[in-house]
């Protein structure tokens, strides 16, 4: 497994809030730097910086929980991350974040369809139920299972969820795999959405342009 570094995970966060991929509103980001710990986003990361983050940011997490270093409360994420991690050997990075399309199919519950190529692979993202607060130990149960559903993805190249009403969490097998999925999810929601306003274009005939 590749481990990833502070100076990585710095530069997704960044990457995530310049490319609209996420709002101050909030969002986590972790990263395994061992086999039983993590780096991970400390709560309240996007308000206050923006995601513009120092080294000393990040929280050195072991996977019971432990705050090996760094200042700052864990992040009321961390449950969800911590399972992924714990049930998922294979998983190097989570990241939960409010892309500004994709989050619109969370707000509604409704599926990310593949319309894109670069989408195949992964395949349909589903939302979860709704039923379960986000972060509680039921909720963190159902998001196992939604990846459990799609193991071999999620060992291969990574898998999604959406969070009815919320946003959604990507989790892959290292931080640029996540990221890409990320990337790749924003993209095919933009094309889902704009593509059916096409739809509902009414048809221009040829010829019937207004050239002089």
């Amino acid at each position: 497994m590749t481990y990833v570094t502070r100076a990585e995970l710095l530069e997704v966060c960044r990457l995530v809030y310049d490319r609209w991929l996420t709002n101050a509103g909030g969002s986590n980001f972790s990263g395994r730097i061992s086999a039983d710990s993590v780096l991970l986003t400390s709560t309240g990361n996007a308000k206050r910086t923006r995601l513009r983050m120092s080294p000393d940011h990040l929280l050195h997490v072991r996977l019971d929980g432990a705050v090996l270093e760094g200042d700052g409360e864990l992040s009321s994420s961390w449950p969800t991350h911590q399972g992924l991690y714990r049930a998922f050997p294979e998983i190097g990075a989570v990241i939960h974040a409010h892309p500004l399309y994709a989050t619109i199919f969370a707000a509604r519950s409704c599926e990310l369809p593949v319309v894109l190529d670069g989408m195949k692979k992964y395949g349909a993202i589903p939302p979860l139920s709704g039923r379960n607060k986000i972060d509680s130990p039921p909720f963190v149960e159902e998001v196992i299972e939604a990846f459990a559903a799609h193991h071999e993805t999620v060992a291969k190249c990574g898998f999604g969820v959406l969070y009815p009403g919320h946003g959604v969490l990507v989790a892959a097998p290292t931080l640029d795999d996540a990221y890409d999925l990320l990337e790749r999810m924003e993209f095919n929601a933009a094309a889902v959405l704009f593509g059916r306003l096409l739809d509902e274009a009414p048809a221009v005939q040829p010829g019937s342009g207004g050239g002089s």
